[in-house]
């Protein structure tokens, strides 16, 4: 199962890499374009039991790719090692690549999917948003409640990672918007409590 450390640590292996530094080396390439922080909008939506679930305005369905050797040809071996997915995501928009450079991870046993479903999935987003906001209150691995906000954040035990934070009511939504308020200016809230059940 991949969480949040174990995709940051291979991160890290991976840019230290002979294959890496090979890549960096490279005279006459184009860098690759490097995704930039950009401010994060918070969503909610109705679980059933009155609750509210919350969940980023990332993608819902795992964006396409670059394929690897698309990189390699496009600034030389072992590129791939040191890109993260929102990288991809940043030269696909900019259309530096063809449609046929690109392709979509659906596969359950593709490590590319499992890292957007560990990190980038909307749900899985938020909780990491404000698991990192509210470090200072998470005591264990598996989420923490937050009584004065009435949040609780949540890790699921399954395969890919699911991770979840929700508030008791939109009566909440408010005073956790305040506190994120308070904290960062890169995570704001759409200001609207969507109607509707959650769609899986």
């Amino acid at each position: 199962m991949f969480t949040r450390r174990d995709f940051i640590a291979t991160s890290a292996a991976t840019a230290s890499s002979p294959l890496a530094g090979h890549a960096a080396n490279e005279r006459d390439v184009r860098l690759p374009l490097k995704a930039q922080p950009r401010v994060r909008t918070l969503f909610t939506k109705p679980t059933g039991d009155g609750r509210l679930l919350l969940f980023s305005d990332g993608p819902k369905s795992p964006s396409k790719l670059i394929k690897p050797e698309a990189l390699e040809r496009a600034f030389g071996p072992g590129t791939d090692l040191v890109l993260q997915q929102p990288d991809h995501w940043r030269m696909v928009e900019a259309g530096w690549f063809a449609e046929e450079d690109l392709y979509e991870p659906t596969d359950f046993e593709d490590p590319t999917f499992l890292i957007w479903h560990a990190n980038y999935r909307p749900e899985t987003e938020a909780h990491d948003l404000l698991c990192d906001l509210f470090r200072d209150h998470v005591t264990g691995p598996f989420g923490a409640g937050l009584p004065d906000l009435r949040l609780e954040l949540g890790e699921h035990p399954s395969t890919p990672r699911y991770a979840t934070a929700t508030l008791d009511g939109d009566w909440c939504l408010p005073r956790l918007m305040d506190e994120v308020a308070a904290r960062t200016a890169w995570l704001v809230d759409d200001g609207v409590i969507a109607s509707g059940e959650l769609e899986r």
